[in-house]
């Protein structure tokens, strides 16, 4: 039943994902008409790669294995035996693990080859996203324990 419920979400949360429009984003900015032709030709050849990862781990970190760790966690607080509950809290937190360190490496990715004025909605937007996570992921290990569940005592 559990395993069903993650397929749906899964491939919901993929439907999505593949159909919403792609955005583009240059972090290099022009004045007259000859150096925007010069700088986009320039984008094109030397930065496409670099930018592909950047925008796959990313993806992978924040649009899919986060996601599914938090789909995780919620179906573990309907779980009633104690061995499934504890695996997928731990399928959770290695999910969580891998996404933030993806993250991590996108962020210094994009710190070592992209110019990082922050003078655009997408590297403010990714900054604060990318503060949100470390946030997250602080409390997250440094949140209280649970107390015992009466029916996880079995």
């Amino acid at each position: 039943m559990i395993i069903k419920k993650l397929a749906y979400s899964i491939t919901a949360a993929n439907f999505i994902f593949l159909t919403l429009p792609l955005v583009s984003c240059s972090p290099h900015q022009a004045s007259n008409n000859q150096s925007i032709k010069q700088n986009n030709h320039k984008m094109r050849h030397e930065m496409t790669p670099e930018m592909t990862v950047h925008g796959l781990l990313l993806w992978a970190s924040m649009g899919f294995l986060m996601p599914l760790g938090i789909l995780t966690i919620r179906m573990s607080n309907r779980e009633k035996c104690k061995r499934w509950f504890k695996l997928l809290f731990y399928f959770h937190a290695i999910l969580q693990t891998v996404s933030v360190l993806l993250a991590t490496a996108g962020a210094i990715l994009s710190l070592k080859s992209f110019e990082n004025s922050f003078n655009n909605h997408h590297q403010r937007i990714g900054l604060a996203l990318y503060a949100g996570m470390w946030l997250q992921a602080f409390i997250g290990f440094r949140r209280p324990h649970r107390q015992v569940i009466p029916y996880l005592q079995t």
